[in-house]
């Protein structure tokens, strides 16, 4: 253990002693694309859905957004209707592609991020280039959900 000089500048932590940063925290996770499909369904024991950091997607938001697949994929399962799968043009699609197609060997968790999006097809400076992901998301997430969700009501 080693002494952080500017944490112990905070009253009531004169005596305190720290240990190294990250040695305290580590994820637990499934090598999601050698096990998982888009839905979040275990390839090898069908209606077996698993979700959050366990699924390998890193993050709160996208850990709340693999259950919310994972929990509509087991009730269109309990339904007996097709699975959604969310457009990768989609943020939620993005990261499902990104935990089932990325390589097995050198897998680890990922923040949803631009770069996971398919690209946009025209040049452009970055920001526009974002700003025409996050429309382009918008309107593929829109369409989709007035098309799919239906068939679960």
């Amino acid at each position: 253990m080693y002494l952080l000089p500017s944490l112990k500048m905070i009253p009531g932590l004169e005596r305190a002693e720290f240990v190294r940063y990250g040695m305290m925290h580590r994820n637990t996770f499934i090598n999601a694309p050698r096990l998982l499909n888009s839905a979040y369904e275990l390839l090898r024991i069908p209606g077996v859905f698993v979700a959050g950091q366990l699924s390998g997607v890193e993050g709160y938001i996208e850990s709340t957004a693999s259950g919310l697949v994972a929990g509509i994929n087991a009730v269109a399962r309990s339904k007996g209707v097709q699975e959604l799968v969310f457009p990768p043009e989609t943020a939620v699609g993005a990261l499902s592609n990104y935990i089932t197609s990325a390589r097995t060997e050198s897998f680890q968790p990922m923040n949803i991020n631009f770069g996971m999006f398919p690209p946009v097809s025209k040049k452009m400076p970055k920001q526009k280039r974002r700003e025409e992901v996050a429309r382009r998301s918008l309107e593929t997430l829109e369409l989709f959900l007035k098309n799919s969700l239906c068939s679960l009501a």
